[in-house]
């Protein structure tokens, strides 16, 4: 086995649980993310690796994982929706059928308004405000400044306001 499939390996046993959550956080589905690691792990087992100046797997595969996601929903537009038991469990205390219904049904637009932004966009909003990642951890993972990585987010945020808002004055 060559170093970097030894290198990339050991980085899977590291971060193969974050990637999957990330997966089925951007999926709504376990099943799915599972299909969706496993091809994860064909397309770095095949690549030659990261080839951006911070030189990680751990970039490389977030990256990676985020437009699979992204390209398997693009791929499901006109698939029915979710049955509600494949809803995850709501932030809010409405347990009622509807209540599940509508955060299900919110979910699936904003996450559909995400993966319209730019790819950039896209990859620095979910590290920050899905994954957590700090603004500076973001910028060296695609190496720019944190300044830039806060101008990104911000108007990833603004563009998915107005994204939304319209499409909420669409439907009343």
């Amino acid at each position: 086995m060559s170093g970097r499939h030894e290198e990339l390996l050991a980085y899977l046993d590291k971060s193969g649980a974050e990637l999957f959550t990330l997966l089925t956080r951007l999926t709504l589905r376990q099943d799915v993310a599972e299909e969706l690691m496993q091809d994860l792990f064909i397309k770095l087992s095949r690549s030659s690796g990261p080839n951006h100046k911070a030189g990680t797997w751990d970039a490389y595969a977030r990256k990676a994982a985020i437009n699979l996601a992204f390209d398997w929903r693009r791929g499901r537009k006109h698939a029915p929706l979710q049955q509600l038991e494949q809803v995850p469990e709501p932030v809010s205390n409405d347990n009622s059928p509807l209540g599940g219904l509508i955060h299900s049904e919110e979910l699936q637009e904003t996450l559909d308004a995400i993966g319209r932004l730019k790819k950039a966009s896209r990859e620095a909003l979910i590290r920050r405000y899905i994954q957590q990642e700090s603004y500076e951890h973001i910028a060296e993972q695609m190496g720019t400044t944190s300044h830039r990585v806060r101008a990104i987010c911000s108007r990833a945020v603004n563009h998915l306001r107005v994204a939304l808002g319209s499409n909420h004055r669409q439907s009343t």
